[in-house]
């Protein structure tokens, strides 16, 4: 269900002016999605759920109690607001607790499409169509799903600030196997706008690494120069982005920012030259919310230049409590690319792997970032300057703390999908990087 600014704002004086605590806060979302799932080369499930909630946090002094609900009713919101205020009593203190904000400064959202929140079930269908045909003429079995969506967010508190935000998003993926089950190959992005993501040639990419994956050859693990592409490299970034990014564990020591002997290591270089990361609400790539926690205002935000640390995530209260300025979480993330192409990464390659994704990422010590997975759907040899065959996937051991420190080329920052990513809009490049540890070998496809 998608509710208008005005509702929504409506909604939240509703609940503001029932409330009974000190202060409260007011929490709205809501989405309508429609979607279509297929495998063996056909279309399996279709779909268009969509919902609503509504959120209530309320605060008595340092105790805070919160209940949620999807009854837009004057009776259901009373209810909320009764739930929420039962619960602070019950409460202990918070002794991090900060009175909601005041009113802020908002830029206008720009991850809003109308071609996507247009779009039908049959517009779905028929942008399927040439995957299937494609698969079907090779003799492979393609599974995949194209999801599109519309939402809303609003937040509101006690203290006059309100702020409304509308995003759209559409994602496709695709996996292609061969029939003897030795080759897979797979292609898959987002976008806000629905008539700018090419479902066709997502499939011609799967099918094309389904093809030249087949019966892959067995190497041995170790330190390899490798080609990631930008899927791979989304879920490193965004790892370490948005869970490491953090000043207040950097300060307390328990993140890579540390700086020995106490405190973070802002302004301290810690990755290559080259790397340049940074947020944008309304990037033009890939846009994001124009709000962040507690309902400060996002705002185009710069966390790694020229390998510099620039800037880390900080709450409100670590900020208090430091003598700082509160930093938003990124809602997007943007890694600035190169201009050299995959065929020059590989031509300038005299041994090495191009690994098209990763997965069943977990961390392994949060200190280095040290993580661990497995790559997937297309792992090649390169040899002398050029793809001489298949080879087995990998479980890797790597820290992308050092990765960055190992970047030799980039090519364009391109919109990219990750499955172990942060769950926000990422443009990355494909990155060509040295010594990146493969630990042992995997005989999954």
């Amino acid at each position: 269900m998608i509710l208008t600014e005005a509702d929504t704002q409506g909604i939240t004086k509703k609940i503001v002016a029932l409330s009974k605590a000190d202060s409260c806060t007011v929490s709205i979302s809501g989405y309508e999605d429609r979607h279509i799932r297929y495998a063996q080369n056909m279309a399996t499930t279709n779909g268009s759920p969509s919902g609503v909630e509504i959120s209530v946090e309320s605060h008595f002094g340092k105790r805070v109690g919160s209940a949620s609900g999807n009854d837009l009713s004057d009776e259901g919101l009373t209810a909320l607001v009764d739930a929420s205020e039962r619960t602070a009593k019950l409460a202990p203190e918070n002794p991090e607790f900060l009175p909601p904000l005041g009113p802020q400064k908002y830029g206008r959202g720009t991850a809003f499409s109308p071609a996507t929140q247009s779009a039908s079930s049959e517009m779905l269908a028929a942008a399927i169509q040439p995957v299937l045909q494609q698969t079907q003429a090779k003799n492979l079995q393609a599974s995949g799903f194209l999801e599109i969506g519309t939402s809303f967010s609003s937040f509101g508190t006690s203290k006059g600030l309100f702020v409304y935000d509308q995003e759209t998003n559409a994602l496709h993926t695709i996996t292609a196997r061969t029939p003897d089950g030795t080759g897979s190959g797979w292609a898959g992005t987002t976008h806000h706008d629905f008539s700018k993501l090419d479902v066709a040639a997502m499939g011609s990419v799967a099918i094309d690494k389904a093809i030249r994956s087949q019966k892959p050859i067995p190497l041995p693990p170790g330190k390899y120069t490798v080609i990631l592409e930008p899927s791979a490299v989304s879920d490193l970034i965004g790892i370490l982005i948005g869970g490491e990014f953090d000043a207040r564990a950097a300060d307390e020591g328990r993140n890579f920012a540390t700086k020995k002997g106490g405190g973070s290591r802002l302004g301290e270089s810690v990755f290559g030259k080259n790397i340049t990361i940074y947020s944008d609400p309304n990037d033009l790539v890939v846009p994001g919310s124009i709000y962040s926690t507690d309902g400060l205002p996002t705002q185009r935000t710069v966390w790694i230049d020229g390998g510099i640390l620039k800037n880390l995530q900080c709450g409100r209260y670590w900020a208090q409590k430091s003598g700082g300025q509160p930093v938003p979480g990124p809602t997007t993330l943007t890694m600035v690319g190169g201009t050299t192409s995959t065929e020059a990464m590989i031509k300038q390659t005299k041994r090495g792997l191009l690994i098209t994704r990763f997965w069943y990422i977990r961390e392994v010590d949060p200190q280095t970032v040290l993580l661990t997975g497995l790559t997937r759907d297309g792992v090649f040899l390169i040899e002398h300057g050029e793809i001489t065959k298949p080879v087995q996937n990998f479980r890797f051991n790597e820290s992308p703390v050092a990765m960055l420190n190992k970047v030799t080329a980039m090519g364009p920052s391109v919109r990219t999908y990750g499955e172990e990513s942060i769950g926000i809009p990422i443009a990355v490049p494909t990155l060509l990087v040295d010594e990146f540890t493969l630990s042992s070998v995997s005989d999954a496809v």
